[in-house]
């Protein structure tokens, strides 16, 4: 290979992340002002829509105001999440669905039909078996299905790993829904 040869694979190969890298330049105050509406971003393990579900999910529902004074073991338990997400965000938004669902079966216990013949109620259907049997209202069931909706995009995405801050915001809205069920079954 000669020196040109060279030369004109190397300018080939640099042509396009070189037009990306001064298109960016030249249109950052633009590309600045759209970021808020970019629905989804996909950049290696970024994933910018779970972060603003999470958020806009505790915005709606005002986790902190709505929140009494915690038991001692539900602040263990969210100190124990918290913790799990410093490390592993993912296994914590898992295992905080799994802590919540548990305690919506809890507090259906054997009050519906469905559980009384034996019945197992799939993870979509306890929401609704919840409501029929007044232990949730309609806001509740909305934040029950946003959050198993959330927990099955971090179980089945493959390459992604939500922030430490958005799973922090998915186990405070898990522990809110999660002490209204166990508060039920008392």
């Amino acid at each position: 290979m000669d020196s040109l040869t060279f030369i004109a694979s190397i300018v080939k190969s640099l042509a396009w992340p070189t037009a990306t890298v001064i298109l960016v330049v030249l249109f950052k105050d633009h590309i600045v002002k759209l970021a808020p509406f970019i629905k989804k971003l996909k950049a290696g393990p970024l994933e910018a829509e779970f972060e603003r579900e999470v958020k806009a999910l505790k915005e709606s529902t005002h986790v902190q105001a709505a929140s009494s004074a915690p038991k001692l073991e539900d602040a263990a338990t969210k100190n124990f999440l918290f913790q799990l997400a410093e490390l592993h965000p993912r296994s914590a938004i898992l295992e905080s669905w799994l802590r919540l669902e548990a305690a919506a079966r809890g507090a259906l216990g054997g009050s519906t039909a469905d559980t009384q013949r034996g019945g197992y109620i799939p993870a979509v259907m306890l929401a609704e078996s919840l409501a029929k049997a007044e232990i949730i209202t309609q806001g509740q069931i909305t934040l029950f299905h946003e959050l198993r909706r959330l927990r099955n995009e971090v179980a089945h995405a493959v390459g992604f790993e939500p922030t430490q801050e958005s799973a922090r915001s998915y186990i405070d809205l898990a522990a809110f829904l999660q002490s209204h069920l166990e508060g039920q079954v008392q």
